[in-house]
């Protein structure tokens, strides 16, 4: 991962709820926690859940079919890929702070918190299971 793509993802997105940090080990390992290491220089990324009403739009360069961007600390995030399972929602998962792809879509679908879900050519910044079903089957036609 280019060292510079994700911090700037990050330095772009609205003032986080939660601290995540970000930093590399001596093996150059690149680790994320809710708190610093006590000897390590770490980055304080900001981003935020997405825990209010969800906000639907139209969107121009996302993949096909249903993708849901996350992070690991996102409980909202849990809870939508939880519904997309128990009700038979085939999906994408990009974990925006683990993977170098997630983290560069998210950026250019204008993410600023989690979880983005994107289905056809609308996104969902947030999750309502009622609005989320509407889309799909808008996909579907």
């Amino acid at each position: 991962m280019k060292s510079w793509l994700f911090p700037l993802a990050m330095l772009l997105a609205c003032p986080a709820a939660a601290g995540v940090y970000k930093w590399t080990d001596a093996q150059g390992r690149v680790h994320y926690s809710d708190a610093p290491p006590q000897a390590a220089k770490t980055t304080q990324l900001r981003l935020q859940t997405y825990a209010g009403p969800a906000q639907v739009g139209r969107v121009a360069g996302a993949d096909g079919g249903v993708t849901l961007y996350t992070t690991e600390w996102c409980g909202v995030c849990k809870r939508a890929k939880a519904f997309m399972q128990q009700n038979g929602v085939p999906f994408r998962e990009w974990d925006v702070e683990k993977t170098e792809y997630g983290a560069i879509k998210f950026r250019q679908l204008g993410g600023t918190g989690v979880p983005l879900i994107t289905v056809g050519t609308e996104k969902m910044m947030g999750f309502d299971a009622a609005g989320f079903m509407e889309m799909w089957k808008r996909s579907k036609q």
